[in-house]
């Protein structure tokens, strides 16, 4: 009598770690059970979260990158996934961006070892969306599918990519995550004209499955229904990109960053920054 009882309570209690350890979030697919971990510890209060993407104001179209490159862009596409939003603070630091020797490396087919980014506990998963879609960033706002979630305190939040692509752009995008077009220009070289692409598994180096995880949600209380937005700064896309070894191009034929070269693995880095997705709440 005595063993069955204590195999019961044994049992019991690994339940109990089990459901601790969704509704906690061991892993960043735990925010699925966002129904199941409504409780007084994330709210409890089930609201719905409408969604939308759009260009960070700060940014703009234009904007010069570390490497002294004004660029305008003419198009930025792309084909986004799922969003998850947690309480846990995001990060301190953003992903350390790579130096021209680890692109060397990377050249030369050497392994690189990387640094963390800031202690990152996403901690309880409050909400959601989990319908992928592109969009246009130098379009108006993009609306997507509305998610759901629980009340409570928001800061933090992954931001994903999807293929294929899904939406309106879908077909615009030929199975890429990302697509940006415009002009590059710098004192004492030829102006550039260029198609930038990433694919998901140019993203593999950085992120797994295309999830940006721990981008900054500006804290906020989430009592009642209200709509997340998701800005995206594409500056720091193309912030490490070296124009000057990419090829010229034209209007009519933009030249597309070549496979293996410093302008393709500086792009796909640039994609995956924290710094550039930001969330915010509102009560609209």
């Amino acid at each position: 009598m005595t063993l069955k009882k204590s195999a019961r309570t044994s049992r019991r209690r690994l339940l109990g770690l089990a459901a601790f350890i969704a509704c906690s979030v061991g892993g960043l697919g735990a925010a699925a059970l966002i129904e199941g971990c409504s409780s007084p510890t994330t709210g409890g209060k089930r609201v719905v979260l409408h969604t939308r993407v759009k260009l960070d104001p700060v940014s703009a179209r234009s904007f010069t990158t570390g490497f002294g490159w004004k660029v305008t862009l003419t198009r930025a596409l792309v084909a986004t996934g799922d969003f998850y939003y947690f309480d846990g603070a995001p990060p301190l630091a953003v992903h350390r961006p790579r130096r021209d020797w680890e692109f060397a490396q990377r050249w030369l087919g050497l392994g690189i070892a990387h640094a963390h980014p800031g202690h990152y506990e996403a901690g309880n998963a409050l909400g959601q969306m989990l319908t992928p879609w592109s969009v246009d960033l130098l379009t108006d706002t993009a609306a997507l599918a509305d998610g759901d979630g629980v009340t409570g305190i928001y800061r933090s939040a992954s931001f994903s990519f999807k293929a294929p692509p899904a939406g309106p752009f879908a077909t615009e995008l030929f199975g890429h995550v990302a697509i940006a077009e415009g002009t590059a220009e710098k004192e004492g070289e030829e102006l550039r004209t260029f198609r930038a692409i990433a694919d998901l598994t140019d993203l593999e180096d950085s992120v797994a499955n295309g999830q940006v995880d721990g981008c900054e949600f500006a804290e906020t209380d989430v009592q009642s229904d209200g709509t997340v937005t998701a800005s995206v700064n594409p500056k720091f896309w193309f912030n490490l990109v070296d124009f000057s070894e990419a090829k010229v191009g034209s209007a009519e034929e933009p030249s597309e960053f070549e496979a293996g070269s410093q302008p393709k693995i500086a792009f796909a880095q640039g994609v995956t920054q924290l710094s550039a997705y930001k969330f915010s709440y509102s009560k609209q």
